[in-house]
């Protein structure tokens, strides 16, 4: 009987530690994917080009930990955003935001590229449709005779 319960109690212990070693290591999971992915959209100061996640500078590696203690104290991935913005100004964002005057410079590339085909589109079809280039390709009789004679002694010599 004692060694029964013995058992049972071990084996209830094991399970127990199994599933909470398990969601220990999710949260652990998650914990470093937010992480990479709040160090991937600051800018290292230092580095010039660099994600914080990438840098090994030490201006870097004091902001991942600084990141990290926001993070375990429980801050919202756009609360650690606006402390870092706040207290390094937008530079230290690796894309700018899509409000005010950066919208501009998220419109203005795609917006080129359309205007850009339109106006590649439009000459194009002028140009197939421009009667000019049908007079262009019909020749004189003077011309084709001065042609061949060319094209032979080309051939010819």
């Amino acid at each position: 009987m004692f060694n029964f319960r013995f058992i049972t109690v071990i084996i209830t212990l094991i399970i127990l530690s199994g599933t909470l070693s398990v969601s220990l290591a999710e949260e652990g999971e998650k914990f470093s994917a937010r992480f990479r992915k709040l160090s991937d959209e600051l800018r290292c100061p230092t580095c010039q080009g660099l994600s914080v996640k990438d840098s090994e500078a030490g201006f870097s590696n004091s902001i991942k930990d600084k990141i990290r203690e926001l993070m375990k104290n429980g801050k919202s991935d756009e609360e650690i955003i606006a402390y870092f913005v706040k207290r390094y100004g937008e530079w230290i964002l690796r894309s700018p935001t899509k409000q005010g005057f950066n919208l501009l410079l998220w419109i203005l590339p795609g917006a080129g590229i359309v205007i850009g085909l339109f106006v590649v589109f439009l000459r194009a079809k002028r140009r197939t449709n421009n009667p000019e280039n049908e007079e262009l390709a019909q020749l004189t009789a003077e011309e084709e005779r001065k042609i061949k004679e060319d094209l032979g002694r080309f051939e010819g010599g």
